[in-house]
């Protein structure tokens, strides 16, 4: 995804979020509360709210950087543009199996560490992998990690490699199991007592 399209994504579901909660409480306001043309602008702020949240984890990752003379400038969804001097990179860490949820099962996607100074000075997932063959041109070590990784674990190797967003997301499957379990031993018990 391009971080033009991102943002505009981010845009649309604020807007709808916005639209959907203004919605709600003009309706609210002139016919009473729940009345019955409240539901589409609560419905509508719900999928804005959901779209805006879950837009702004995915993409916070997803950039476009290119090496320019003595920098590699990184443009992304939702912050500035950021020039990172290529003097201060010591090592390029591309880990070419990231493991993140998608709507199909578990996907992969390709991350790069960018560390100097024994820390990590950023972390993204590239548009392409065309910008870590520019590091290694403009004289930056890459080194490549082939295994798969899932956010916790690139997090623990690469403090900062992986989002807190990411992480979570990545274990929402087991946390919805979990609970799906508690609520159906919460059940049998309940109807068991009765």
């Amino acid at each position: 995804m391009s971080v033009r399209a991102g943002r505009w994504f981010l845009v649309i579901a604020a807007a709808a979020l916005l639209v959907g909660v203004a919605w709600f409480a003009l309706v609210e306001a002139a016919a009473g509360p729940w009345a019955q043309g409240s539901v589409g602008g609560a419905v509508l702020a719900l999928l804005g709210a959901v779209a805006f949240a879950v837009g702004g984890v995915l993409f916070g990752r997803f950039v476009e950087a290119r090496v320019e003379k003595t920098g590699l400038v990184i443009s992304s969804v939702r912050r500035r543009e950021r020039v990172i001097p290529l003097a201060i990179i010591d090592e390029v860490v591309v880990v070419e199996r990231l493991l993140l949820p998608t709507r199909m099962g578990p996907g992969t996607a390709a991350r790069v560490i960018l560390r100097g100074g024994g820390d990590t000075i950023a972390a993204f997932t590239p548009h392409g992998l065309g910008v870590v063959d520019a590091l290694r041109s403009a004289g930056c070590r890459v080194t490549l990690v082939s295994e798969p990784l899932s956010p916790v674990l690139v997090r623990r190797r690469y403090r900062g490699g992986a989002s807190l967003g990411e992480v979570l997301v990545a274990g929402a499957p087991v946390f919805a199991i979990v609970v799906a379990a508690l609520v159906l031993l919460w059940v049998l018990a309940e109807s068991f007592a009765g």
